[in-house]
């Protein structure tokens, strides 16, 4: 099956703004991918209900928006499934000023935070290294990382702040979603 591409992180905005969201859209994203990677059932439409409590007070989605929000959802949701390899953050151009990059990547935690938080009642059951990856996107998303100069060591820590959040999803994702492979019978006949 494939999926149309999702529209550019300036449409998403547009789309977000005209809709009166007052959400990003590495928010979005954020709060998307913790759905998905907190254990909400991938066949189902019941993340929609939480997404309009989250960003719209309760209420349905105006039309583009709840087509954006559907096609941000498929594209998490392919790229989780298919490998995880694939699968990246929502976050603007590496063209635009760092502070900026940082700033939505804050905002992606944020949303996955709330997202994961909405449908997983079980963290304290899940393994210490996810423990301590939750309380890690935590600590990321109240951070600001206002860098002096945009240097290369400055890009490098961000590069790997965020490839640490993107492989942090894809554990959480393994832990609580991915369903385990159906054992095969032992029995002879």
């Amino acid at each position: 099956m494939s999926i149309e591409p999702i529209p550019s992180f300036g449409q998403i905005t547009e789309i977000l703004e005209d809709a009166e969201l007052f959400t990003t859209p590495s928010e979005l994203h954020g709060i998307l991918s913790g759905f998905i990677c907190g254990g909400i059932n991938l066949d189902s439409k019941s993340w929609m209900a939480h997404l309009n409590d989250v960003i719209n007070e309760g209420m349905g989605l105006p039309s583009k928006a709840k087509k954006l929000a559907n096609k941000l959802h498929a594209d998490v949701v392919n790229q989780v499934t298919d490998d995880g390899l694939g699968y990246v953050l929502l976050l603007p151009d590496d063209d635009k000023p760092l502070d900026d990059r940082c700033d939505a990547m804050s905002q992606w935690a944020q949303g996955f935070l709330v997202g994961f938080g909405m449908v997983q009642p079980r963290l304290n059951q899940a393994s210490q290294e996810v423990q301590e990856l939750i309380k890690d996107v935590r600590d990321i998303s109240q951070v600001s990382l206002d860098f002096e100069q945009e240097d290369e060591e400055s890009e490098i820590a961000y590069a790997e702040i965020v490839e640490y959040l993107r492989i942090g999803a894809m554990l959480c994702f393994n832990h609580f979603s991915r369903k385990p492979d159906v054992p095969t019978s032992k029995t002879i006949h």
